[in-house]
């Protein structure tokens, strides 16, 4: 495990991406919940001193940043900043007087100095009608736990983002029963033993879906009705390093997340997104590599042929069901490039709701038109 100091030496292109997937989210998030009649949070239980050695904000100076630049969120804004280092604490309510030189937030942050473990999410107080956005972020995986994620997503309007550290879990599923008091607490007792037993004897290319299978499960099996991965590559070689996870129960929040996962994400020659980052040192050139699967978009062209035959269904509507599924990689903008393909080549017709049929030589595919299926 590195120290601290080491870690936060210099940004890494991950470690950037990260801090904007999450300060973006947290943009997104805000200007829906602001709205509601209550307060509401942002809870760091592994903030870190907030700048890097480079002098590069991570996430929870951004989202400070982002809140005193929203007048309308100053009042409702609650945040709570944990790390078991107390030098990092300092350095971060130093780092946020900087910049809220006026003090609008000083009644509103608290700071902690715990150990995140297994029964930290007893000790947690959330008030019942507070929505919370939660990012947990340790360098290994102990403290994480079902029971605590569970616990920050409880509250109505609540989501969770974790670091998801695949290459130590992979590690620790390959060992005797030294981790398994961890392990099972993040997948349970009964996944966790059946999980070991199916890996063995299998190839690293054939762990990963298995265990972030596993993972999804779990987590659905808890109050994560969605749940969306996202992954990154090792800064020394081109093997998976970790993920990022959101989980949230509601679809909206679904929607919104995999849309910026999406815009962070590698793409192939098809605007299918990998959803992962390929950073510049292992992909200098390869950003145009294929999915995980060949000719997504002919995969999901046969998939709108089967789910809406001989139906009339709004554009809108299709592209929603693509944005809440965390079963696949589309996004409503694959949705539209599908619907061009089917009408170019005859098997779906635009029949209302299009007043342009091209622009600048593209077949338009508006919201608001109605597609029928052949």
């Amino acid at each position: 495990m590195p120290d601290n100091n080491c870690f936060f030496a210099d940004q890494t292109e991950q470690s950037a991406v990260k801090a904007h997937i999450v300060s973006s989210y947290f943009s997104a998030w805000s200007r829906v919940i602001q709205k509601w009649d209550t307060p509401m949070a942002y809870i760091d239980l592994f903030c870190g001193p907030g700048k890097y050695g480079d002098n590069n904000l991570s996430a929870p100076l951004l989202i400070i940043e982002s809140t005193l630049e929203n007048p309308k969120l100053l009042n409702k804004m609650r945040f709570v900043f944990n790390d078991c280092d107390s030098n990092n604490i300092a350095s971060l309510k130093k780092s946020i007087m900087q910049i809220d030189t006026n003090g609008i937030l000083s009644q509103r942050v608290q700071y902690y100095n715990e150990t995140v473990e297994a029964g930290f999410h007893n000790r947690l107080r959330i008030p019942k009608n507070m929505p919370a956005l939660s990012f947990v972020d340790p360098f290994g995986y102990k403290g994480l736990t079902l029971n605590l994620i569970s616990y920050l997503i409880s509250n109505s309007g609540s989501d969770c983002i974790f670091f998801f550290n695949y290459n130590r879990i992979n590690m620790a599923l390959s060992s005797n029963t030294k981790f398994d008091e961890h392990l099972k607490m993040l997948f349970g007792e009964t996944r966790t033993v059946a999980l070991k037993k199916q890996l063995e004897n299998l190839h690293p290319e054939q762990r990963e879906p298995i265990v972030l299978n596993a993972l999804v499960e779990a987590l659905r099996e808890g109050k994560s009705n969605y749940v969306l991965p996202f992954k990154f590559y090792s800064s020394e070689m081109a093997r998976t390093s970790h993920f990022i996870i959101f989980v949230t129960k509601h679809p909206i929040a679904c929607k919104i997340m995999k849309q910026i996962m999406y815009s962070n994400s590698a793409k192939d020659s098809d605007g299918v997104a990998t959803f992962s980052f390929k950073d510049s040192h292992n992909f200098v050139a390869e950003f145009d590599q294929l999915t995980m699967f060949d000719c997504p978009l002919q995969m999901l062209k046969e998939s709108f042929m089967e789910k809406y035959r001989h139906q009339n269904v709004p554009v809108a509507i299709i592209c929603d069901s693509v944005d809440c599924d965390f079963s696949n990689y589309f996004v409503g903008k694959n949705a539209k490039d599908a619907l061009r393909q089917l009408e170019a080549e005859g098997k779906i017709e635009v029949i209302s709701g299009r007043k342009q049929k091209y622009r600048k030589g593209q077949l338009t595919m508006p919201d608001t038109a109605m597609i029928q299926f052949r």
